[in-house]
């Protein structure tokens, strides 16, 4: 009785020698993060300033649109209006921080007295930059006769640590434009 025997030529183990690599290296790992922090802190930085910009942008446009609405009620209710920083409602105050109020201003003593309405109350958010309200005399308000004319309060508002070089002008017309410092 013969026994056949099979015997393979090439019976390594061949795990061992055709090993597939799945995965990265410590170094393609260190490499990618590297440049994913980098991306991420350049778009950051990019990131903050749009966003200051577009939040001066909006600011300017509400101020912008609080005037006119001023000016316009002045000239169809025949009244003194009065546009002011305000932190009660009812007296003007220097510091454009908190909120921004017109009312009618029948005595233009820049407090809004029983007999007067308040009209509008724009408040600023707790982000929005600082404002500064530049007028002829240092007057801290913007006043507009039943003409629709500035009470003599022609001036511009701009943002005190602002990178934007822009103002809104009110002119002693009491028309508005956003202009370059």
């Amino acid at each position: 009785m013969k026994i056949n025997t099979y015997h393979c030529a090439n019976t390594r183990n061949k795990t061992s020698s055709n090993r597939h690599h799945i995965g990265f290296s410590l170094i393609e790992l260190l490499t990618t993060l590297a440049v994913v922090a980098l991306s991420l802190g350049l778009g950051i930085s990019g990131l903050s300033q749009w966003l200051q910009h577009q939040t001066e942008a909006t600011l300017f446009r509400s101020l912008q649109q609080i005037s006119t609405f001023a000016r316009t009620r002045a000239i169809k209710d025949g009244q003194y209006f009065t546009v002011c920083a305000s932190q009660n409602n009812t007296d003007c105050q220097q510091q454009w921080q908190q909120q921004i109020i017109v009312f009618n201003d029948k005595n233009t003593n820049e407090v809004v007295d029983k007999d007067e309405a308040l009209y509008r109350v724009l408040p600023l958010p707790d982000n929005a930059p600082c404002i500064l309200w530049k007028a002829s005399l240092g007057r801290h308000y913007l006043q507009f006769k039943p003409s629709g004319a500035s009470n003599g309060t022609a001036g511009h508002f701009r943002f005190c640590d602002s990178q934007s070089n822009n103002k809104l002008v009110v002119g002693l017309s009491g028309r508005t434009s956003i202009k370059s410092l």
